[in-house]
Formats: C-alpha cells, sequence, structure tokens
C-alpha cells in the first residue's frame, strides 16, 4: 500500500459525525448544513426537553418564505461514523416543537428553540377547576393520560392516597407537577409519553458507565450542607382520635457530616393521613417523612462532568460511577445533560446517590 492509499484509508475511518433534520416531515438537512451555527440539546430530570439551532439567516429566508411558526415539529437524529467502533451508530434525538423564533444581525442569524412537548396540547394549555376524592396519585396520572391521549410510563413504588384533592384552575400538567413534587416524584413529557418516576428507582439500577479522571474533559465537584438534616419529625393533629400523631425518619448519615451530626427537619401535616388505626396513619406518615428528608439532602453532593458523547446513548436519570475521585467516588445520578450537537460533546449535571 502506497502513501496515499493510506492517507486515504486514515480519512475514510476517521471519525465523523452527520445531523439529520425534519422540519414538517421534510428533510430540511441539505438547506441547513452550511449554515449552522450551533446546535445543542438539552435534557433534565424535571424540566421539558430543549433544542436550539442557531442559523446563518442567508437573503433573510427565514424572516420570509421560510418564516418558522410556534408548534411547527421538528424531529432530530444523530449518526455517528467510526466513533467508538468501525460502524455506523444511528442516535434519535426526538421530537419536539416550536416554542420561540429570535433574529439578530449582522451577521444575520436566526435562533430556533423548540420543546419536548406540544404547547398547544390538552395537557398543558386547558386550565381546570376539579375535585378528586378517594383516589391515588397513579389512578390521577391514569385518567390524565387516558384524557390527553398519552402512553403513561409509571415507575414509583409509592402511591400516595388521597381523600380529598382539588385541581384549581391549572393544566394537567401543573396540577401533576404539584402533586409530584408533594411526594418525591418526577413528571415528565417526552414523544407523547407521560413519565412519572421516583429518582430512588432509577438510583437502585445498576450504573451504566465508569468514567475515571483520565476520560473525561473536565469536572467540578461539591459539597453543599445548605439545606441537610439528619432527620424529619412529621406532626399531625387527629381529630378523629383527638390526639397528636408523630412520627420520624432518621438516615445512616447526614450527607457530607461527621456521625451524630443532629439537624431535624420538622413538618405539620395538615391532609388527612389514609388508615383506620393509629399504626396505620402512623406508617403513611413515616413514609412522608422520608420522602421529604430524601428531597432536602439528595443535592448534599453533586457536580459537573463533560465528556465525549458515546455510542451508546446516555440518558438523564442513568446512573454513572466515579472512580478514584477520593471522597467523590462513588455512585451519581444524571440529573441533567446538555449536548453540543456539533461535536457530540456531553456536559452532565450529576448528584450522588444517597446512602440510606
Amino acid at each position: 500500500m502506497n502513501l496515499s492509499e493510506e492517507v486515504k484509508k486514515m480519512v475514510s475511518n476517521s471519525r465523523k459525525l452527520k445531523l439529520k433534520v425534519l422540519y414538517e416531515n421534510t428533510d430540511i438537512t441539505k438547506y441547513i448544513d452550511q449554515d449552522l451555527i450551533s446546535f445543542s440539546y438539552s435534557d433534565s430530570l424535571n424540566e421539558f426537553d430543549s433544542l436550539d439551532l442557531t442559523i446563518q439567516n442567508r437573503e433573510l429566508l427565514w424572516m420570509n418564505d421560510w418564516n418558522p411558526l410556534k408548534g411547527d415539529k421538528l424531529e432530530c437524529w444523530l449518526y455517528l461514523y467510526n466513533w467508538e467502533t468501525n460502524s455506523e451508530v444511528e442516535i434519535y434525538i426526538g421530537t419536539f416543537y416550536i416554542d420561540r423564533v429570535s433574529y439578530s444581525g449582522p451577521p444575520d442569524i436566526v435562533t430556533i428553540s423548540a420543546l419536548s412537548v406540544d404547547i398547544v396540547s390538552n395537557i398543558m394549555d386547558d386550565k381546570k377547576n376539579r375535585v378528586w376524592e378517594a383516589v391515588t396519585f397513579e389512578k390521577i396520572a391514569k385518567d390524565i393520560a387516558k384524557e390527553c391521549s398519552l402512553e403513561l410510563i409509571y415507575e414509583c413504588n409509592f402511591n400516595r392516597e388521597y381523600k380529598r384533592v382539588e385541581q384549581k384552575l391549572e393544566s394537567y400538567f401543573n396540577f401533576l407537577k404539584r402533586l409530584g413534587n408533594e411526594i418525591g416524584v418526577i413528571i415528565k413529557l417526552y414523544n407523547d409519553r407521560l413519565i412519572i418516576f421516583e429518582e430512588k428507582v432509577y438510583e437502585e439500577k445498576d450504573y451504566k458507565f465508569i468514567f475515571h479522571r483520565n476520560n473525561i474533559k473536565n469536572y467540578s465537584l461539591e459539597t453543599d450542607d445548605t439545606d441537610t438534616y439528619a432527620g424529619c419529625k412529621i406532626t399531625y393533629y387527629d381529630s378523629y382520635l383527638g390526639e397528636k400523631i408523630e412520627e420520624s425518619f432518621f438516615t445512616k448519615q447526614r450527607p457530607g457530616y461527621k456521625r451524630n451530626t443532629q439537624r431535624v427537619l420538622f413538618i405539620n401535616q395538615e391532609k388527612e393521613p389514609p388508615g383506620d388505626t393509629k399504626a396505620q396513619k402512623r406508617e403513611y406518615l413515616s413514609k412522608i417523612a422520608e420522602k421529604a428528608l430524601r428531597e432536602k439532602n439528595k443535592q448534599a453532593i453533586r457536580g459537573t462532568i463533560e465528556i465525549i458523547g458515546k455510542e451508546e446513548l446516555i440518558c438523564v436519570g442513568d446512573t454513572i460511577f466515579l472512580e478514584n475521585f477520593g471522597i467523590f467516588t462513588g455512585k451519581y445520578l444524571i440529573t441533567s445533560i446538555n449536548t453540543d450537537l456539533k461535536i457530540y460533546d456531553l456536559t452532565l449535571e450529576i448528584r450522588m446517590v444517597l446512602d440510606e
């Protein structure tokens, strides 16, 4: 093999990537490929996924015939060539709906921002007043998913029971978010799916990747004790029994502190817990205390790492393991990912999995 053939082989086997974008089911890749300034995708546990494109606005086409409309649909794919293996890998980024368009210049550019949920869908747009009685959180989620023609993915061990709960001039999504925040449950909308899960369920899954200091581009890790607690004490006055019911839950160790360092979170429970006996109500209150404590402590050890993207898709909710990071060595849950799709670099926001 001569030198020119070797060079050709090296070029053909070099790492490459390609993007594909559909706008309202029309492939516009070739029209934006040369004008694409930046292209990023953001995914977060408790927020909508978002897509942002910044494009040169040559001849002001995007202000005229190509003017994007809110609610228009975008679909995006990423293709990797010889990335980690000598093969082609297709990664489906998702379906998004245009939410905002902005223009600036000179030079003339347009920025198109889109969300993973249709902003005019029933679950987002319709505000309702409704009373739910003798119902569980899962039943509310099932009813809403059915009414909004969404597939429900429900991964929760704890299912709160309600004697009565009111939806007060809220969209279904905001109503579910409010209830979810009370019990430490994550609510997401993605690709016509209503996804509801407990972070603890995801934390208990096997970690997907191991990262060492030599295979990440940079990192930032920290401990934060601003709002962490060793335990939670919850109190409820039961008018039927005519007495105060108390229950407590304590962790093995307050995150970032030496053992036996006490700081207790106090909660006055207003909603009546389910159960006919004092023991049943105490058991339920203990679960609420555990949830509240976890919600306060989960951000105690957190950080950010930047890596080169992998052929196997890394998602929010996955767990990873940081190796040889001293006191920060351990298992982490990915809470947010920002992806630069032009070079396939990922910035991961992570928090250490709680040791309970």
